[in-house]
């Protein structure tokens, strides 16, 4: 244990079709987007509620398009999102100030320990030099087999009672 916590606000977990062929696009996950609804529900809070956001960057357009699906930008928009820095570190919404999935050789299996540490250091404050500025929720998207499960977790400060 540690004297040092945060709590888990809202989550949500979706599958769909593995096969491509059997999806309704190409370019998006409803598994995203149904996780992503369930876990803003339960927490009560919307994607511009958000500090930061650890998302499955397993390809660079996976980042983009979990942008999207997250509800962070309308369909088509998340190039917006890249030009005007706001994903950047010091940007409005953060993503993936750990670097990534990539930035640790992608360990599958090992995807979503990696980002809820993330996550933990920066609510916590020991993100040492990726610490954002006072975060107080964070999001956690992680998808399995090509987008045929997904799960999403908010995490919050957690408050002395």
């Amino acid at each position: 244990y540690s004297d040092e916590r945060i709590r888990v606000a809202g989550s949500g977990g979706a599958s769909d079709h593995v096969g491509l062929a059997e999806r309704d696009s190409y370019t998006s996950l409803s598994a995203t987007k149904t996780a992503a609804d369930s876990a803003y529900e339960e927490g009560g809070i919307g994607p511009d509620d958000l500090d930061f956001a650890e998302v499955h960057d397993c390809f660079a357009i996976a980042e983009l398009l979990a942008y999207e699906d997250l509800g962070f930008c309308e369909a088509g928009q998340a190039h917006t999102l890249l030009r005007e820095g706001v994903t950047d570190p010091d940007g409005e919404l953060p993503v993936n100030t750990s670097g990534g999935l990539k930035s640790k050789g992608h360990p599958i299996g090992a995807t979503g320990t990696g980002q809820v540490v993330e996550v933990f250091d920066q609510l916590t404050g020991n993100a040492g030099p990726r610490q954002l500025d006072d975060p107080a929720l964070g999001l956690t998207h992680n998808v399995g087999g090509s987008g045929g499960a997904t799960a999403i977790h908010i995490f919050e400060q957690e408050v002395a009672r």
